[in-house]
């Protein structure tokens, strides 16, 4: 789910860690017996917005989206409408960091933090 206006560190992060997002809006909906014009009563969403997230066409969510959802459908829990699913080498890499973890970074990350410095004070395109 990458917007437009998403810069460039952002988007090569997402692309070096695969992911999988499964939002279950859809069928939560079915479930319930609503319709998106239903939950478009509910939250003041637009219909094209409930739309495009139950297809994944929406590129990206904002937190305020999401609560609005959540509140509308009683939803304590955000792991029940959005899943984010790493793939087992990510998994495994996150792991090995974890464990080499100090002050919060690990090597990787500081020398990622570096780079990314260097990269925005240079102007990099958002």
């Amino acid at each position: 789910m990458i917007h437009q206006k998403t810069n460039t560190i952002v988007i090569e992060t997402l692309d070096r860690f695969p992911h999988k997002i499964h939002i279950k809006l859809g069928e939560i909906l079915r479930e319930r017996g609503l319709t998106q014009g239903d939950l478009h009563r509910l939250t003041g969403l637009r219909v094209a917005t409930i739309n495009e997230l139950v297809n994944f066409k929406k590129k990206s969510l904002t937190v305020a989206h999401l609560v609005s959802i959540m509140i509308a459908l009683r939803i304590t829990d955000i792991r029940d409408l959005i899943e984010i699913e790493f793939d087992e080498e990510v998994q495994a890499y996150f792991n090995e960091e974890n464990e080499r973890m100090k002050n919060g970074f690990t090597p990787d990350l500081t020398k990622t933090a570096e780079t990314n410095v260097k990269r925005i004070a240079a102007g990099v395109k958002n």
